[in-house]
């Protein structure tokens, strides 16, 4: 999933008037199309610092009521009733604004499918991570039972060489002696690196 938001430039601008209510009627604000919102100020000089309201365009309902008139609104709780000063100028911001509302849908379906696809990969990541953390234990168990015989039969060889006085038998249980703890040496030192390797995970 990224996480950069789509930016788009100011898409348009200009003075349009807003119904404010019943006492001052319609009032001369300053709006701005940009990024998926469409805002409004009371002058272009509170774009710094103030904004007095603003709608996403992302399903917006946006209607005209007349030459001069459209409503633009939320669904919700922001309904804003703008007069153009004519039909061409209202033209113009209705259609703009219908392009707007169209891209950001497009971006909220890209983002959408962005993040299915970052679930997925992530899913896949963590399948073949439990995969290879499964057969590195796997190959823990089989070492620690190689281990565990070896060892019995190293301390069954040990045992026997107690209990032998002659010196021809004492030389062939050390040869087998020997033999079997180069076989533990070899099986521990195996499951040491496989530890190792547990360890850091499967991430190498």
């Amino acid at each position: 999933m990224s996480d950069s938001k789509p930016r788009y430039d100011v898409e348009m601008k200009g003075w349009l008037m807003k119904w404010t209510n019943y006492i001052k009627g319609y009032q001369r604000r300053w709006f701005v199309l940009s990024n998926g919102l469409l805002s409004y100020y009371r002058n272009q000089a509170e774009m710094a610092h103030t904004c007095r309201g603003t709608i996403s365009l992302h399903g917006a309902l946006i209607h005209t009521v007349d030459s001069c008139t459209f409503v633009i609104s939320n669904g919700g709780t922001q309904t804003f009733h703008i007069k153009a000063a004519n039909e061409v100028e209202r033209q113009r911001w209705v259609t703009a604004l219908e392009l707007a509302k169209a891209k950001a849908i497009r971006a909220m379906e890209s983002e959408d499918e962005e993040d299915v696809e970052f679930d997925q990969a992530h899913k896949r990541e963590m399948e073949s991570t439990i995969k290879c953390l499964n057969s590195r234990l796997e190959d823990l168990q089989t070492y620690n039972e190689l281990i565990n015989k070896h060892g019995s039969a190293l301390q069954r060889s040990l045992s026997d060489l107690e209990s032998h006085d002659n010196a021809q038998d004492v030389t062939t249980k050390m040869k087998a002696i020997n033999e079997r703890a180069t076989l533990f040496r070899i099986s521990s030192n195996a499951m040491i690196n496989v530890s190792d390797v547990f360890n850091r995970g499967c991430y190498v």
